[in-house]
This record gives C-alpha cells, structure tokens and sequence, in this order.
C-alpha cells in the first residue's frame, strides 16, 4: 500500500527530495534507481534543473508515490491548473471515508445538474447552482482520485 506523503503542500522543501526521503533511498540509491547520475538528483532537488517528466515517471514508481506524478504535472504545467486539488489519505480508513464523503456530495450535485440539464438549456437563473454542481463535481474528482492512487500497490 502506498504511504501518505507529509511535506506534498510544503513550498519550501522540495517534494521531489521529501518523496525519495520518506522512500528511505539516498541520493546514491536513486540515481541508481533512475539511470541518473547524483549530481543530476541533487540539482532536482535543489531546483537548478528542472525534472523531466520520464525521470518523475520513474520516481513515482522507485519512490512507491504515484502522487509525485500528479503532483508534477500540477505544479510544473500550465495545464495543472485543470486538475482538481487531491487529498492524501494517510489510512485505509480515511481512504474508505473520503470515499463515503465523495458519494455524499456527488449525489446531490448529480441531481441538480439532470434538473439543470433536462431541458438541454442552462438559463441564467440556473447557472450559479450549474457552476455550484460542477465545482463539486470537481472536489469530488479529487477524493476520488486520491482514493484510487492511494490505493493502488
């Protein structure tokens, strides 16, 4: 099972190091690990260079941290700002309550964009509640996204 990660959301300690930490590699075991070199896993993790993205491929699965992928492309792409926020379980029990949360809150989303949608018409009295639903839809998204990751081996 994969560990929940402390440090994901710290700015100033870099998630590519706290992620091979909390993996209990060294820098040597890495790079071996990853076909680099040490000075190169040190310049990642001291943002000199930036990490190309078949060497984080590699890193999430040396590390056991799947989140490192997701974590990449959010904070390193334009196109992250279209993916949703994701929580990390720390527990298979708060993996399974995340999961009750997220089937609590999309139900009703759900109901509300059919009501919304029936019609095939979004009128401008319906598009606060359309872009409510949707929002979260979107939180929803994350959980489960967390949940899935979280739980794969």
């Amino acid at each position: 099972m994969t560990r929940g990660i402390k440090g994901m959301n710290e700015t100033c300690v870099n998630y590519y190091k706290t992620c091979r930490e909390n993996a209990g590699l060294t820098q040597a075991k890495a790079s071996e690990l990853l076909g680099v070199s040490e000075r190169s896993i040190s310049d990642y993790e001291n943002n000199k260079t930036k990490v190309p993205d078949e060497i984080v491929d590699r890193m999430a699965m040396a590390y056991n941290t799947p989140l490192l992928a997701w974590w990449h492309i959010k904070n390193s792409s334009v196109l992250g700002k279209y993916l949703p926020e994701i929580i990390t379980p720390q527990t298979n029990v708060d993996m399974a309550f995340q999961t009750i949360l997220a089937q609590d809150e999309l139900d009703p989303a759900v109901t509300s964009l059919k009501k919304i949608m029936s019609d095939g018409i979004i009128s401008e009295d319906e598009r606060l509640e359309f872009h409510s639903s949707i929002n979260i839809i979107n939180n929803v998204a994350g959980k489960l996204i967390s949940v899935v990751t979280f739980a794969k081996d």
